[in-house]
């Protein structure tokens, strides 16, 4: 019998309190194969102009509020199939589970060189080989692979994760007399020596310095939605050999 988690906070961080109707019904779908498979659901949305802060509003609901397993991240602009996050969950004994999300922008020129290459492939498809990815130079297999990023649009956190950040950072717990005192700041970001660290780069990076590992699952066919959806599938565009 393959893993399965015994339970699940699905936390969904809403700017303006919008989300994309492809999320709702991936969701929706999700939500109904995870009751079939009897998994305790929670579910939460936060809404802030600042991504660190909606994030560190959810870990607080998920770990307070609820006796989940595993937090399971999904960004209200994202599309997904449901076959794609039960076969993520399935590997769920592990730290942090990324799927591999597209950027909202195409390179153009990738179309333009796949187009005279494969003059026979269904111009349907274009879109999909040009879209940009997160990891541009991925190469990826059909399988669960190690990676240095958590990639947070799409992602499966461990409670023990949250757990031993909490216990190896006492100075990320907000004090009084911040209104936001009990608030732990697993989520931050803001300007390196070099360049601007995102909150997703920089909680990977925390994860790996207690020694866990991230792992990426590149099966998932994600699209990422604005005023296009932006479809990406690495196993199609980027796959290893």
């Amino acid at each position: 019998m393959p893993y399965l988690p015994r339970s699940i906070c699905i936390a969904t961080p809403a700017y303006g309190d919008e989300v994309k109707t492809g999320y709702v019904d991936s969701l929706l779908r999700s939500c109904l194969a995870l009751q079939q498979r009897r998994v305790e659901m929670h579910f939460v949305t936060t809404s802030s102009s600042l991504i660190a802060q909606a994030r560190n509003l959810a870990v607080d609901y998920f770990l307070k509020r609820t006796n989940a397993t595993h937090l399971l991240f999904i960004d209200a602009d994202m599309r997904w199939r449901v076959e794609d996050l039960m076969r993520m969950l399935g590997h769920g004994e592990r730290d942090v589970l990324s799927a591999v999300a597209p950027r909202k922008i195409y390179d153009w020129h990738r179309i333009a060189e796949v187009a005279r290459a494969q003059p026979d492939l269904d111009p349907a498809l274009l879109p999909v080989h040009g879209v940009q990815q997160i990891l541009p130079d991925l190469a990826v297999a059909d399988e669960v692979m190690v990676g240095d990023h958590a990639l947070t649009g799409l992602i499966l956190i461990r409670r023990e994760v949250f757990e031993d950040l909490a216990r190896a950072h006492p100075d990320w717990l907000i004090t009084p007399p911040n209104p936001l005192a009990g608030l732990t700041t697993f989520f931050s970001g803001g300007r390196t020596a070099h360049a601007f660290r995102g909150e997703d780069l920089a909680f990977g990076d925390d994860i790996r310095a207690l020694g866990k590992v991230i792992h990426l699952c590149p099966w998932f066919r994600m699209g990422h939605i604005g005023t296009h959806e932006y479809v990406g599938d690495p196993l199609v565009t980027h796959r290893r050999g």
